[in-house]
């Protein structure tokens, strides 16, 4: 006799569940501190932190704007070629990423870079025990000392035969002794030149979704997440032909003049940087 009202009820709540995520792929990188040069100023490595996720919505925002859908969680050691403008990836540390996220200011990480060696220690900033002590199960706890192991000692990565290994603490020490510091904000600057594939953010490997979806979203600034937009721009509408792209800039200009008061000025605002950028692809 009440079975029914309970089905209806818990098939209410799985719908509630199912579309408690925005459909609206957001994206971030973050430089870590400390990325360091070679002995010829040519090559620096360095670390970022990257994440791609689908924001809460609706109850799901309440009671601190909630919990978003993470597709994509990577922290990952690269070498950037100053001169040809290039990044070639080293390291993903994918099994501390599970456990850490990607937020750069859980990661603690110290770096040097001599001849074709780059020399890493990374750790969480909070203290291995806490993760032990919070771990709600013997697999998961087992999960922690088994990285607390692994990232114990420091590694070296050799360039030329690609391969990372550990070395001896004092190995490590002495390298570290001609660690060649880089200037934070010009990296980060130079990076934001590059195209965000190089840094493994592709939207549609991320969240499969179709060309117009994206392009929708972008142009009629649907998204506000300006890095995902950029990707969009980079990755689907300048493979566009011209005439398509030309299509893409009238329907923005369409699409204001439709628009009214306060939400024409609003977008008329906030699309400048996205119609320069399309534009600039003809």
């Amino acid at each position: 006799m009440f079975k029914k009202p309970i089905y209806i009820l818990g098939l209410g709540v799985l719908l509630l569940l199912t579309s408690c995520y925005s459909e609206y792929l957001r994206l971030d990188y973050r430089l870590h501190h400390g990325a360091c040069r070679n002995n010829e100023n040519t090559r620096v490595a360095f670390i970022v932190s990257k994440c791609a996720y689908l924001p809460a919505k609706g109850i799901a925002r309440f009671p601190d704007g909630g919990t978003p859908k993470y597709l994509l969680e990577e922290t990952t050691l690269y070498i950037f070629d100053r001169e040809n403008k290039e990044v070639k990836k080293l390291v993903d540390f994918n099994d501390l990423s599970e456990l850490l996220g990607c937020y750069r200011s859980s990661w603690k990480s110290k770096l040097t870079y001599t001849d074709s060696l780059v020399y890493y220690s990374i750790s969480p900033v909070m203290e291995w025990h806490w993760y032990i002590k919070e771990a709600e199960t013997h697999k998961d706890s087992q999960r922690v000392y088994n990285l607390r192991e692994k990232y114990a000692r420091p590694f070296v990565f050799n360039e030329r035969k690609m391969i990372p290994t550990h070395t001896d603490s004092s190995s490590f020490v002495s390298a570290r002794q001609k660690y060649r510091e880089v200037d934070f904000t010009e990296l980060n600057n130079q990076l934001k030149e590059l195209p965000l594939s190089d840094m493994g953010l592709v939207v549609k490997n991320i969240y499969p979704k179709s060309d117009k979806d994206y392009i929708k979203e972008t142009i009629f600034l649907k998204n506000n997440s300006s890095l995902s937009r950029r990707a969009v721009i980079e990755q689907i509408i300048a493979k566009k032909s011209k005439q398509k792209i030309k299509g893409l800039l009238r329907e923005m200009e369409e699409y204001k003049n439709r628009l009214e008061g306060s939400e024409k000025t609003e977008y008329d605002i906030h699309s400048e940087d996205v119609y320069e950028e399309i534009k600039a692809l003809l």
